[in-house]
């Protein structure tokens, strides 16, 4: 099963006796199987010798491939376990934390770590009062239709859909010194948009943070902490087929329930500042690679051309941004606390209560909306 993942893999990962060996199959995009490999480094310096020996494909690409309708029926193959960064409903690979949590060099986006912190000192700057009124997005339009979709919702002189929308162009920016987008500054509009781009978006987790409204265009993809999040506590639904009218309904909603609106923005960075910080990350990936450990049937051998890898040779021969990031990630010494009790799996009744408890809150958002067209249609 692990051999058949290998397809769209971009490298094979084998721990044994603690000590990582990587197998690559082919460069990522950027330094995306990099600082992906970097950060299970640092899980091991963090947690020495409990991790047991296993062995795993990564796929740094977006989209998820491994679709679980080619793996139903009596006479179907068991779907190969492949990692990446999302999923879906109509797929099963394995999900795992992004590789931007220990930075990307690229876009000059810190490790998360201290990104946390500044995220924190940017909502101080400006309170949610005082903020602009309006949604705020800024982003790439050439990834997806939706995003495209999503630029006619902007501010024109026939219409204010309530949207404050910006491109952003990444080559004038690094030929700027990413001035205009360090995401600790753009913490100053009461409402912003999450969309998704090609799949899900990186952005998620800085917009959450923000102390603003984050207004979720319905998303199709998931990461590995977003379905913990409820709608109208931690974020305010958006159609994705008629944003425009969706996004004013919210922001004259969050405007008018001033209390209401600020409590879901403060939420969302609660959440992201107390849940998703890198302790609880990192006890993440090791509940996950310690439950997929106990599921091999194999004892994990070192594959012939695979290289034995260490945070020592990684950030010696990194250079520039790339090595600062490394640096500033870097796992100092072991955590001096065990990882976190993993909680028992949900029985379906309970998760069964839960989505539906979902699925409710956004249809009452939809019954919100319906009714403030209804009564503007009237009035004109």
């Amino acid at each position: 099963m692990v051999e058949r993942a290998k397809r769209s893999a971009h490298f094979r990962l084998v721990i044994v006796k603690g000590k990582v060996y990587i197998e690559k199959y082919k460069k990522s995009i950027q330094t995306r199987d990099v600082f992906t490999i970097w950060g299970i480094l640092q899980l091991l310096r963090r947690y020495p010798g409990k991790l047991p020996d296993l062995e795993l494909t990564f796929d740094c690409n977006d989209r998820p491939v491994i679709r679980s309708g080619h793996h139903r029926g009596p006479n179907s193959t068991s779907p190969p376990p492949l990692f990446r960064y999302c999923g879906d409903r109509w797929t099963l690979d394995v999900v795992f934390p992004d590789w931007s949590f220990w930075g990307w060099p690229e876009i000059n986006m810190k490790p998360w770590g201290n990104l946390l912190k500044d995220l924190k000192e940017g909502n101080n700057r400006t309170k949610w009062m005082e903020r602009e009124p309006y949604a705020y997005w800024k982003g790439n339009p050439l990834v997806a239709e939706t995003r495209r979709d999503l630029l006619t919702c902007n501010v024109s002189d026939v219409q204010d859909w309530n949207a404050r929308l910006f491109i952003q162009d990444w080559m004038l920016e690094s030929q700027q010194g990413y001035k205009q987008s360090d995401v600790s500054n753009q913490c100053t509009h009461r409402y912003k948009i999450y969309i998704e781009g090609w799949t899900w978006s990186v952005s998620e987790k800085y917009i959450l943070a923000c102390d603003s409204v984050t207004l979720m265009v319905k998303p199709r993809y998931y990461d590995f902490f977003m379905r913990s999040l409820q709608p109208v506590h931690h974020y305010w639904p958006i159609k994705d087929n008629d944003k425009c009218r969706s996004i004013k309904f919210a922001v004259d909603w969050g405007n008018s329930h001033k209390q209401k609106a600020q409590a879901i923005g403060k939420a969302a960075s609660d959440f992201i500042q107390e849940e998703l910080k890198m302790d609880y990350v990192y006890d993440y990936m090791f509940h996950l690679l310690n439950e997929y450990a106990k599921l091999l049937r194999f004892k994990p051998t070192i594959p012939e051309g695979a290289v034995e890898v260490c945070s020592e040779t990684m950030a010696c021969s990194a250079e520039g941004v790339e090595k600062k990031f490394m640096m500033e990630s870097l796992v100092n010494s072991p955590s001096v606390t065990s990882p976190c009790a993993l909680p028992p799996p949900y029985d379906p009744p309970v998760l069964g209560a839960l989505l539906w408890k979902k699925a409710n809150s956004i249809k009452q958002v939809e019954r919100w909306e319906n009714r403030y067209w209804e009564k503007l249609n009237q009035q004109h």
